[in-house]
């Protein structure tokens, strides 16, 4: 753990002095094809042990699976994340800390990749919702709370960005001058029975220089600038996380389940 925390620190301290290294030819900086990655997780231990929690409510679980015993086609190898909500409301989460944290301190840009396969629609009634990723922060008084979260419309599937979706997020914000919980919406919807490839980036800040941009299959569908993603630096606040999730109510098919695969941060776009 110290080993991968030090790389962790070392590749935040050096990637803007990297990034401006002389390459031939136009190439990327080394730093960039090298040291991009700073965890992954393909869930080929068999088990969820590259994560560093599951935190399960309700009626609703995370486990590694085989694509094969899943009646999925495979991505990365042969397991996978499955995650379900499995009755009337739920949310299972899997978090990871010590990356998201160090760069959301250091105030570094960072991108958050995976693979998503739904195998239907996951469809409910308006009062009800389904949650597939959020970006999370500690508060002065040491509660977690959503700050980010991307939802499916229950109707045409499509992805929406929330800000504050359980009203917890700081008072003032997204954007400098506006208060309350945000919803921004796009027109694309998740292709069902494929593959489907997400990437967030997160620029951190507990003021009103942050941003979150969202793509799909290298579509960019939000872009949000000049936001704040995270609590400030008082008390006990500050900390920062992101957690892929399954969490819903009233869903249709039950289980609702997902599956993903070959999720990554880094510090730029994955080729």
């Amino acid at each position: 753990m110290r080993f991968a925390t030090a790389l962790t620190l070392l590749g935040i301290l050096l990637a803007p002095q990297l990034a401006s290294a002389d390459c031939p030819d136009g190439a990327p900086p080394w730093w960039q094809r090298y040291a991009r990655i700073l965890w992954s997780a393909g869930m080929e231990t068999g088990d969820l042990s590259q994560w560093n929690g599951v935190d399960n409510s309700g009626s609703a679980i995370s486990t590694a699976v085989t694509a094969f015993s899943a009646g999925i086609p495979p991505k990365g190898g042969n397991w996978v994340l499955k995650q379900s909500v499995t009755g009337s409301s739920g949310g299972t989460r899997m978090q990871r800390f010590p990356e998201i944290d160090a760069l959301s301190r250091a105030g570094t840009t960072f991108y958050v990749s995976w693979w998503d396969y739904f195998p239907a629609k996951i469809t409910f009634r308006p009062g009800d919702m389904f949650s597939m990723f959020q970006i999370c922060s500690q508060d002065a008084n040491g509660v977690f709370s959503p700050i980010w979260a991307v939802f499916l419309d229950g109707t045409n599937f499509v992805p929406i960005l929330g800000w504050s979706p359980n009203r917890m997020a700081p008072v003032d914000g997204p954007h400098a001058g506006q208060t309350g919980p945000r919803e921004y919406s796009s027109t694309v919807p998740v292709p069902v029975a494929q593959w489907v490839f997400f990437e967030v980036m997160i620029t951190p800040s507990s003021t009103f220089t942050g941003a979150v941009k969202l793509w799909m299959n290298r579509q960019l569908l939000f872009d949000q600038t000049l936001v704040k993603t995270r609590f400030p630096d008082v008390g006990l606040g500050g900390f920062q996380y992101v957690q892929n999730t399954a969490y819903g109510s009233g869903l249709t098919p039950t289980p609702a389940s997902h599956y993903v695969d070959d999720v990554t941060i880094s510090l730029g776009r994955m080729p």
